[in-house]
């Protein structure tokens, strides 16, 4: 009985401490998780823009390598993000719009808010490009992690100790609030949510 006590005790004392030590790590991936959860509807994207200004009423099977040249040598690209002048390649033109006043394109993948606005009789182009704030994106990048970044030995120490205290907080709580009596089936139940979630 005293052994179970004091492993249990042991437990304990871990269990807390390690809870303190990650109190960080976890605010990081739980906004981090709220914001890649909800990408797709671009609530925490800014709005950059870039300008450009070419000959006027150039027809549209021409336009799109004018385009790319003028933002090639675009200067108000050193303003931006360096995450954002990487999103700002031009490798898809796709036409949402073509008439008297304008032509817009959406580049690349749909999912990207980036749109190219050309004004036939000023020549001007409007490049619009949404993306995530440094800060945001910095959060958003330790979120997805690969093996060849340097957060990713923060990730998987954390990774471990999440595991951890999961396992530890079975052995914590003695009685009718115990692993045994209560524990188990809040236990089953979450197991149960994330089966069901994953064959939804």
């Amino acid at each position: 009985m005293k052994k179970k006590k004091k492993l249990s005790t042991i437990f304990r004392n871990w269990h807390r401490d390690l809870g303190y030590l990650v109190i960080g790590i976890t605010i990081v991936y739980s906004i981090s998780g709220i914001i890649l959860s909800v990408r797709d509807l671009h609530l925490f994207e800014k709005e950059y823009i870039l300008n450009a200004t070419i000959e006027k009423n150039i027809q549209e099977k021409e336009l799109q390598s004018e385009i790319v040249l003028a933002f090639s040598e675009n200067e108000q690209k050193k303003n931006l993000p360096a995450h954002i002048i990487k999103k700002s390649v031009l490798n898809k033109f796709e036409l949402l719009e073509n008439n008297n006043e304008f032509i817009k394109y959406q580049i690349s993948r749909k999912k990207d808010m980036k749109f190219i606005t050309y004004y036939k009789n000023s020549g001007e182009i409007i490049y619009s490009i949404s993306g995530y704030p440094t800060f945001i994106n910095s959060l958003v990048k330790a979120h997805k992690s690969s093996s060849q970044d340097k957060w990713s030995y923060l990730a998987l120490a954390y990774s471990v100790i999440l595991l951890f205290l999961a396992i530890s907080a079975i052995f914590m709580v003695k009685g009718k609030y115990g692993f045994k009596e209560r524990g188990i089936y809040l236990t089953l139940f979450g197991i149960a949510l994330v089966v069901l979630f994953l064959y939804l």
